[in-house]
């Protein structure tokens, strides 16, 4: 049996589409951050494309979730098989980039983040959102990374642990809760912006 089912077409679908735009936007926060004055311009592209990313993880998670009921027979497990990109190597990377470009514009990125909204006898603690960014930028970095690494010309046995241990994992460990933060930030300063 050599056709490939439509789960896994699903799922790399939805693995290319996380792809092109993570290194539409990586190139883009770089290009940016290297002194563009436009930062307005530049907030919007990235409110409407970081949107659009956590939309395509969302469907890759379930794309991957409806390959792995396929029975495991028909779909043994491999483990990728690449060296990983250092997600702290990438922090410290994007940490230089990322922070002085903002400060250069005398952009404020502090704001109140509160642990748990549930817990009423929690503070609100000061966060920046340029640190938000900073992750964010070097989750989709290293999650490129693996997605350039692999080959989506021919069915690869080890398509579902590059999916979820170098792509979505990273996210979900490490990327969503910066990235809902920021995107929320980034509302609150644009809808600021727009009442100048």
């Amino acid at each position: 049996m050599n056709d490939p089912d439509p789960e896994p077409t699903d799922l790399v679908r939805a693995l290319q589409a996380i792809g092109r735009s993570q290194s539409r936007l990586i190139r883009d926060i770089k290009e940016v951050c290297a002194g563009d004055p436009r930062f307005l311009d530049a907030f919007r592209r990235w409110r409407e494309w970081l949107t659009l990313l956590k939309l395509q993880l969302i469907r890759a998670e379930g794309r991957l979730l409806h390959y792995l009921m396929v029975p495991e027979d028909r779909r043994p497990w491999k483990e990728y098989p690449i060296r990983s990109k250092s997600l702290q190597s990438s922090y410290h990377e994007w940490d230089q980039i990322i922070p002085p470009y903002l400060q250069a514009l005398h952009i404020d990125t502090r704001y109140l983040r509160i642990p748990d909204l549930r817990e009423l006898e929690h503070e609100a603690v000061i966060a920046l959102a340029a640190t938000d960014l900073v992750a964010v930028s070097s989750v989709m970095e290293v999650s490129q990374f693996a997605l350039e690494q692999y080959s989506f010309d021919q069915h690869t046995p080890w398509l579902e642990d590059m999916a979820f241990y170098h792509i979505l994992a990273p996210w979900k460990v490490q990327g969503l809760q910066p990235l809902a933060d920021f995107l929320r930030w980034m509302e609150s300063f644009l809808g600021e912006m727009d009442e100048l």
